[in-house]
């Protein structure tokens, strides 16, 4: 299984206006005719913020994804819905894949629901045992998430990103903070592993 995210900024005034409710009306209207899946969020924190919306969705291979897209394309609802859209979007989108690791649940779409991304960046040789490292991790936490590795996009090969769901972010500052002797044994080793960790992204739900 992967995940797709594709980024797209648009104006201060789109993201501020009526954006939102234009990408749900996609998605109740022209996603179920494309096949699509997945769901919207914007940034809350990190290099774009407020002006960066996602589209995220789960696929079984890119391969899968590509033919999504060129079925859409030629759906006359999704081409009229894309005029609406970008108009409203400056650039994108920029797209990068994962590999989720198992064990994971599916992708959280609950509306206000809040998503903490996380990445590591592995030297190429340790590559195996941080895939092992990071399956441990998702059989600890018994976190709502995912545990994946970059399969296009960013530094592929390299980059992990260790992703979580929350109600807020008092839950998620409660959970890292929770002692936990076998979790925190698991973090000694991972920290042990990475050679950075990389940026942290929060995102909301729409």
């Amino acid at each position: 299984m992967i995940e797709v995210r594709s980024s797209y900024v648009v104006t201060m005034a789109a993201a501020e206006g009526d954006l939102v409710d234009v990408w749900r009306q996609g998605r109740e209207s022209v996603w179920p005719e494309a096949g699509w899946n997945g769901r919207i969020q914007q940034m809350l924190h990190g290099h774009a913020q407020q002006s960066l919306f996602v589209w995220s969705s789960e696929w079984n291979s890119l391969s899968d994804w590509e033919a999504a897209m060129a079925r859409a394309r030629a759906l006359p609802a999704h081409v009229e819905w894309s005029r609406a859209i970008d108009s409203r979007r400056l650039y994108g989108p920029k797209v990068e894949a994962f590999t989720v690791l198992e064990p994971s649940g599916p992708l959280d779409a609950t509306p206000e629901r809040l998503e903490v991304r996380s990445a590591y960046t592995v030297r190429t040789e340790r590559r195996e045992l941080a895939r092992a490292l990071m399956r441990r991790a998702g059989e600890l936490a018994g976190w709502s998430g995912q545990n994946q590795e970059v399969l296009v996009g960013g530094n592929t090969g390299s980059n992990f990103v260790w992703s979580s769901t929350w109600a807020g972010l008092g839950d998620w500052e409660q959970a890292m903070a929770a002692g936990d002797d076998e979790l925190e044994g698991w973090f000694a080793d991972w920290v042990a592993l990475v050679d950075q960790g990389g940026t942290r992204e929060i995102y909301r739900n729409q």
